[in-house]
Formats: C-alpha cells, sequence, structure tokens
C-alpha cells in the first residue's frame, strides 16, 4: 500500500505539471481570460489581483476529488500586497495524497468546510483579477465546489501566469517554482502548501508587471464584484514548511500564517491549549522542530494569523514575566529564562526593561573603566559629576587612600584634606574634576575605539558599499534573457503547448475554443505553425505521459473505492 501511495504521488506531480498544465486554457468555466501583452491596454500597476493556489484530495473534481485547502493573496500590480487569506478545509472525504502536500486526515481535523469558507473566498477573489499558474485546474474546483452551494460563477477575469510566461518567456520548463525562481531569485518557502504556492505566485507576478523588459498592459475584462454570501469567519490557517533558520522556529511558523488586514478571532479554547504546549515546548528553554509541528497543528486549530498568533505569544510572555516578579525580585536564573523565551517568541520589547535594567549593572561591572579606583575629595558639583561618569563605566569609587586608588579629584588641591597629603606621598595623581574627566573620557574613546580601529578602513568599506550598490542597479536581471523577442501569436502557442499534448492522447483530440485572446503576427512562424512542434512525440517522453494519464485514471478508481 505505501508504494502504491508513493506511485500516486509522483504520477500527481507529473499529470498535474505536464499534462493538465499543457491543456491551452479551453474548459475555462468560471473565469474568462485575458493576458498581459506588449500591445496597447490597461496599467496592471493599478489594478487588483487575487493570486490564488489550491490544495485538492485528487486531479478530478468530477470524480470526487475536493479542496483540502486554499490560500490566496490580494495584491496590487504594483506589487503591494493588500491582504490575505488562507485556511485548511475539511474535504468530506478521505485524503490519500498527502505525500504531496502534507495534508492527512488528522491535519484537517476540526477545519472548516468548504460551504463555511465560501463567503470568504467569494469576498477575497471579488473585485480583482483572479490569478493561477494554470487556472483552469482551480477553475474546475472552484466551479464543482461553489456548484454544490447552489452557486454559478461566470465572466470572472482571470489571469494564468503559465499561459503568460510561456508566452513571454522562452526557457525549458514552466513550472511554478522554476519559473519563480528565474524572475525573484528566490526559492518557495513553503512550496506545495496553498498559502505559499499563493505568495510565491504574487511575488513572481509582481516582478513580471514591474520590471519586465518591456512594459506590459492588460488586455481583458476588468474585476466585478461577485455575489455575498455569508461569512462565517471559521479558518484553520496552515503554517507549512517549517524551517528553523536564524530567527526560531516559532518565527517560522508566525511568518507561514496569512497576514490578514481584518483577522478574525481565534477559538478560545484553541488558544488554551496552544499556549500549555509553548509553555512545554520552552521548558527546557529551546523548541525543536517535532514541537515545532505540534504548535503548527494547535495554531491552526485555534485559527490563529500572523496577528494573533503575535498578541498570543505577547500575552503569554506578560503572564511568565509576571510571574517572575511575583516576590519583588527578578532574579538572574528568571531573567536568562525570559530572554531565551522572547527571542523564541520574538517579543523583547516585552521585558526591554529588564535587559536595560541588567545592562547597565554589567556596564558599571565591565565598562572601559574597569580596574579604576577613584577617590573623591570634596563634595563640589564637578567632582560628583566624574564620579558619575566613572562609576557608570565600570570605575569604583574609594574613601580613603588605599594601593588600588589610581586617581584622586579634588576641586581644590590646596586644602588641608589629609588624604591629599596622604595621596601625594604615596604618588597617586590628583587632577581637577576638569581635568579629570578628559582623561577619563579619553580613556574610555580608546578602549571602545578597540586594537583594530582604522578610520581609512571605514572609509574604504562604505565607498566599496556603494559601488557594489551601483552595480547592482546597472546589471541586467538574469530573466530577462530568457525573454522572447516577441510574445506568441495564437498559433505558436497551441503548436508549442497545446498540439503535441493533443498528439499524446487521441481522446484529446477534440476542438478547444479558448477564451483566451493573444495577439496575432504577420511572420511566417505565426501562419505556419512550427511542424515539429505539432508531430506525435515518442520515445521516453510519450511513455511516460500515456503511463501517467493511464496510472493517474488507475489511482483515481482506488481512491473513490477506498474514501
Amino acid at each position: 500500500m505505501l508504494q502504491f501511495r508513493k506511485m500516486h504521488c509522483v504520477i500527481w506531480q507529473e499529470m498535474s505539471f505536464c499534462s493538465l498544465a499543457g491543456r491551452f486554457s479551453g474548459g475555462s468555466v468560471m473565469f474568462v481570460h485575458g493576458q498581459l501583452t506588449r500591445n496597447q491596454g490597461i496599467d496592471p500597476r493599478n489594478l487588483a489581483f487575487a493570486s490564488i493556489d489550491l490544495e485538492t484530495t485528487g486531479l478530478y473534481p468530477n470524480k470526487g476529488s475536493r479542496v483540502c485547502e486554499i490560500g490566496i493573496v490580494r495584491m496590487r500590480g504594483d506589487g503591494v500586497v493588500l491582504d490575505e487569506y488562507s485556511t485548511l478545509v475539511d474535504p468530506g472525504i478521505r485524503i490519500i495524497n498527502d505525500e504531496y502536500h502534507g495534508i492527512t486526515n488528522a491535519v484537517v481535523k476540526g477545519a472548516p468546510t468548504f460551504q463555511q469558507i465560501a463567503g470568504d473566498v467569494l469576498a477575497y477573489l471579488s473585485n480583482a483579477i483572479v490569478v493561477s499558474h494554470n487556472l483552469d485546474y482551480e477553475d474546475r474546483f472552484l466551479t464543482a465546489e461553489f456548484g454544490r452551494l447552489g452557486i454559478n460563477l461566470r465572466d470572472i477575469p482571470g489571469l494564468c501566469t503559465l499561459v503568460m510566461t510561456r508566452t513571454q518567456l522562452d526557457r525549458y520548463g514552466y513550472r511554478l517554482d522554476d519559473v519563480a525562481n528565474l524572475i525573484t531569485g528566490e526559492w518557495p518557502a513553503a512550496s506545495h502548501s496553498a498559502l505559499g504556492d499563493a505568495r510565491t505566485l504574487a511575488n513572481m507576478l509582481a516582478k513580471v508587471i514591474t520590471q519586465a523588459p518591456q512594459r506590459l498592459s492588460w488586455r481583458g475584462p476588468t474585476p466585478v464584484a461577485l455575489p455575498p454570501y455569508p461569512r462565517t469567519g471559521v479558518m484553520a490557517p496552515r503554517a507549512a514548511g517549517l524551517r528553523k533558520g536564524t530567527e526560531g522556529w516559532l518565527a517560522s511558523l508566525t511568518a507561514r500564517l496569512p497576514l490578514m488586514a481584518q483577522p478574525p478571532a481565534p477559538q478560545p479554547q484553541g488558544v488554551t491549549d496552544y499556549q500549555a504546549m509553548l509553555g512545554h515546548a520552552l521548558a527546557d528553554g529551546r523548541i525543536v522542530g517535532e514541537e515545532a509541528q505540534q504548535l503548527a497543528l494547535l495554531a491552526a486549530r485555534a485559527g490563529l494569523t500572523q496577528l494573533t498568533a503575535r498578541q498570543v505569544h505577547e500575552s503569554f510572555l506578560a503572564n511568565v514575566r509576571a510571574k517572575a516578579e511575583a516576590d519583588g525580585v527578578v532574579t538572574t536564573a528568571e531573567l536568562k529564562e525570559l530572554q531565551r523565551a522572547a527571542r523564541e517568541l520574538a517579543a523583547t520589547h516585552l521585558i526591554g526593561d529588564l535587559e536595560q535594567a541588567a545592562a547597565a549593572d554589567r556596564a558599571r561591572r565591565n565598562g572601559p573603566l574597569k580596574g579604576w579606583r577613584l577617590l573623591p575629595v570634596g563634595d563640589a558639583p564637578g567632582v560628583a559629576e566624574v564620579m558619575d561618569f566613572a562609576s557608570t563605566h565600570g570605575a569604583t569609587v574609594a574613601a580613603n587612600v588605599i594601593k588600588t586608588v589610581r586617581l584622586v579629584v579634588a576641586d581644590s588641591p590646596a586644602g588641608d584634606d589629609p588624604r591629599l597629603q596622604k595621596a601625594t606621598a604615596a604618588g597617586i595623581t590628583i587632577l581637577s574634576s576638569g581635568e579629570a574627566m578628559q582623561l577619563l573620557e579619553k580613556e574610555v574613546e580608546t578602549a571602545h575605539a578597540g586594537l583594530f580601529a582604522n578610520a581609512r578602513g571605514q572609509e574604504l568599506a562604505e565607498q566599496l558599499s556603494a559601488e557594489q550598490r551601483q552595480q547592482a542597479l546597472r546589471q541586467r536581471p538574469e530573466w530577462h534573457e530568457a525573454w522572447r523577442p516577441r510574445e506568441l501569436s495564437t498559433a505558436e502557442y497551441r503548436a508549442l503547448f497545446v498540439d503535441r499534448y493533443l498528439d499524446w492522447d487521441e481522446s484529446r483530440r477534440t476542438d478547444h475554443t479558448t477564451r483566451v485572446t493573444l495577439q496575432p503576427h504577420s511572420s511566417a512562424s505565426a501562419r505556419q505553425p512550427h511542424r515539429a512542434a505539432s508531430k506525435r512525440t515518442s520515445g521516453c517522453a510519450g511513455a511516460l505521459v500515456v503511463l501517467a494519464s493511464g496510472a493517474a485514471v488507475l489511482t483515481e478508481a482506488v481512491r473513490q473505492l477506498l474514501a
């Protein structure tokens, strides 16, 4: 059974990125496809886009596959993120393809059904151009899910970035992760999670719109308002792809949650359970990977978002601090525990005053004047000022002349104080308050400069940094090298990315009416599609797709029997 599930995972990936992605947007029901073109159109930088990604229990909604996670990022075309939304969805059937996206029936336990989130999804897609990498896939699942609720949506403007990148870029592959890495220079942080992929898509789209070698315009329908549906606010965001990194597990967990403009209140019992697990995880001073995964599961069940998670973390730390201060004294050991917890919780500002007091105490003991013992003579204001400065930087104050006294500060050296006579006899330096202050300030400055201080080195470092910044601004982005001399026409696109896939499967050799409008060209290649691209593919590549198609159908049938 395990081998079968692994095989299912591999085939699922191949089919989703090969056969399904290769279809030329011909099966759209909900969305009307537009495009980003080099020709005349609307400036997309001021338009609202809704980047969406779904994780599903299978490939075919018409055979019972359901949505088990959804992620949406609302943004302007210039890259400004307006809002985020993400939640697990209880599909109501057994999930057997968890090797691909990591979602099991245990993970979706307590998650809302699609009916419970339908109102929120409609609100986040409303008045925006809906964007996906293979938009037809999302179209089929959303049409099926909303159809079960009696909601029939039509004519929503959509953009398929798979079509967009194929049309504008000439490269060897167009999987989202690969294309996004080429354009943004970053690998996705949480691949195969709905919010992670929606963020990747949004970031890539913003780069294409704002940094393309040629200005792109929107050609297609403008955003429309979608019909309202009751909103429950129930959600279970998943923190996927956790990494300890340099900031710790909790920072990674929080970053993976949606950053919502108006997050709903979390579940009270869920918050209680989450904080209890948080205390258990921090009991030994550090959080390990297994504990982070457990916290992520409880965060989903509590319905935490980035904002509410930070509030829960701060509330937890405030309660722990109050416990430490209950006896009136925060010991060194308690402060260390609070500091470790504050770093994990990204809430060091809540114990800043305690750390400042401890730092001041350390500075007094270990400052640059450590080892200096000063003897003040008289109560003149200048003498008191010198003593305050010296003690702040680590010096100690003597009451009488002893062997360890290095300096006597007195504004009346000629006075008859016996300590002055004794200091003179012992060869101890006696200075006025003004002279003593100059000496001590110079000593502090020298200590802070360190052994390797070099003004010329600092100047060179700043100069080189400025040169590197200028070079980065002049450098041509790597992905511009893949920019096509001109965007593909409809005929060219079909020849390269549609006909060859239809040839692999004779059952698909039907007339597909596309709702995408690509700009025609008068070139010979536009009038006569590439012959080589339309030939039947033979060898390993063709065999793989045929095998994948048959195996996918078989595994879907077995899944239905097991569900």
